[in-house]
Formats: structure tokens, C-alpha cells, sequence
């Protein structure tokens, strides 16, 4: 009887220790699904899980909030620095200017809005009427230029700087108005108005670029610059039967010296229609030029 009962003591005994066993593996089965892991083995695709810590908040992998932080600049400060650049005068009206500019804020030909801002070099407010092609100004704005030509943009500011460009300038501009104005016929259907200053030596380049622009508005149809030789390479010019639809436009320099000039001006449509301001002498006095013609022709 004692042994029977020995027996089925060390059988429960046995049972319940393999019991305990299998509760023991089981938890650390458990144990080891707990940890997270972080891949950054090459190959491997790094990927950043959050953790939920005791208190029950969420806590981002290490480093996340600093990335968060830095290489960011707010929407607001985009475009907010503004810019100042030199300007040359070409036109002033009421509702602009046609100005170059002199530097790299923007080196091109643009149209210009006034802004609110008018100022002499003493930073005394100024008018419009204060404004006369030839200056050179300071100007100020957002930075922003509208990329159509001329380019566009608004100034916030402008300040007289007490320089001028090249007086020569003026005097082309005033013999192209002219030229234009006589024999009006040849400037009849005209839908492009080309102008050769390649001899014109007094000028910049900037200079010559807005004087062809310019000169567009008087012949009629745009302007640009080319040469004779360009054109008919082009197959624009006709050698006998001249340019169908547009006007060549020529400027020669012959001498430029103590505010004194020489030159010949030349408009062209073809062989048989073309005008002729020969040996035209010009003097810079008291800031203006006057002129006179040798001779004018008519073929």
C-alpha cells in the first residue's frame, strides 16, 4: 500500500515539473518577439519604428526631430530679400520705364514700373518729370522678372545715382525719330525694323540694343539689330528685290570727338526705295545736340 501510494506521489510530482517547463519555454518565445530591430546591414532597407514606452506616449527614433528641425527655411522668407541694380534710362513714361541694366541684378533690356519710391542722390523725394533717358538710377525690388522681352518687373525704389550714360545715345535716337518721319511711304507694311550700328563705335551694347528696340516703335513693326549681309544669308534681303516686308536701318559713325560727330544715316527697303541723311554734323552743347544735314537723297 505504501508503495503504491510512494508511486502516484512521485508521478504527480513528475507532472507537475514538466508542466512548469513548458510554462517556462513558452515565455521566453514571448520574450524574444518584443524587441525591435533596425536593419542596417548593406542590402537591407533601413527602416525607423517608434516605441511605446511605459507612460503610454510615442517616442520617434533617434535623430528624427533634429532632421525636422535643420535645412528647413519658412514659405514666408521665400523671396523676401530685396535686390538693387544700375539702370540706364532709354524712355521714360507715365506708366515706366525702358531701361538696361549696367550690372547683374538683371544685365538686359526691360519695362519697368514705377514704384512708390522716387529719390534724388540726397535722398530727397522726387517727381516723374525729374526722370530723362540718359540717367543711370539705382534701383530696388522683389527680385522677381517676369522672362518675356524687354523683361518686366516693378521697382519698390529708385535713386538718382548723378551719372548718365553715353550723350550719343540722344542724338541716334533724335535722327532715327527724324529719319523715320521723312519719305513716310517707304515705311508702308512694314512688319520688322532691322538697325545696323556695327560701326557706331560711341555706343554700348546694351545702348544700341535699346535704340533698335526704340527704333521699331518709329519705323513700325519690332526692332532688332542685323546687318545687310545677315539678312540676305537669312533670305530676308533680296538683292534685287530689297526687304518685302521690312526696313533696314544704318547708322555710320564717321568720327566722334569733343562733343562733335560725324555720321551718315540710311533708311532701305530696295534698290529703288531707300533715303539718305548724308554728312550729317552734330554738336553737345548745355546737355542737348543739335544737327545739321549735308545732303539728302532719294533713290
Amino acid at each position: 500500500m505504501r508503495k503504491k501510494k510512494l508511486t502516484v506521489l512521485i508521478f504527480v510530482s513528475l507532472a507537475f515539473l514538466l508542466t512548469a517547463c513548458g510554462r517556462q519555454g513558452s515565455g521566453k518565445e514571448t520574450a524574444a518577439e518584443e524587441p525591435l530591430k533596425i536593419e542596417t546591414e548593406a542590402g537591407n532597407t533601413r527602416k525607423e519604428e517608434t516605441q511605446t514606452p511605459a507612460d503610454g506616449t510615442e517616442k520617434t527614433a533617434p535623430g528624427t526631430d533634429m532632421q525636422e528641425q535643420e535645412g528647413k527655411v519658412p514659405e514666408t522668407d521665400a523671396g523676401d530679400d530685396e535686390v538693387k541694380g544700375r539702370f540706364e534710362i532709354f524712355e521714360v513714361t507715365q506708366d515706366g520705364l525702358l531701361a538696361c541694366g549696367m550690372d547683374n541684378a538683371y544685365p538686359g533690356l526691360c519695362r519697368i514700373g514705377h514704384g512708390n519710391i522716387l529719390e534724388n542722390q540726397d535722398g530727397e523725394t522726387i517727381g516723374l518729370s525729374a526722370l530723362v533717358p540718359g540717367m543711370i538710377v539705382e534701383l530696388t525690388w522683389n527680385g522677381g522678372v517676369e522672362e518675356s522681352y524687354p523683361a518686366q518687373f516693378t521697382y519698390s525704389a529708385l535713386k538718382l545715382t548723378g551719372e548718365s550714360g553715353n550723350p550719343e545715345f540722344l542724338l541716334y535716337l533724335q535722327l532715327l525719330q527724324d529719319l523715320a518721319k521723312t519719305d513716310p511711304g517707304l515705311n508702308e507694311g512694314i512688319t520688322e525694323s532691322y538697325f545696323d550700328f556695327t560701326s557706331v563705335a560711341s555706343l554700348s551694347e546694351g545702348e544700341k540694343e535699346g535704340l533698335a528696340y526704340l527704333g521699331g516703335t518709329y519705323f513700325g513693326g519690332f526692332g532688332s539689330q542685323s546687318t545687310q549681309e545677315e539678312l540676305a544669308a537669312q533670305g530676308i534681303l533680296d538683292r534685287e528685290k530689297g526687304i518685302e516686308n521690312g526696313i533696314l536701318v544704318t547708322i555710320e559713325e564717321l568720327s566722334n570727338q569733343n562733343g562733335k560727330v560725324t555720321c551718315n544715316a540710311e533708311k532701305y527697303r530696295s534698290g529703288t526705295g531707300a533715303y539718305y541723311f548724308h554728312d550729317v554734323t552734330a554738336e553737345y552743347k548745355n546737355g542737348e545736340w543739335k544737327y545739321e544735314i549735308g545732303a539728302e537723297m532719294i533713290s
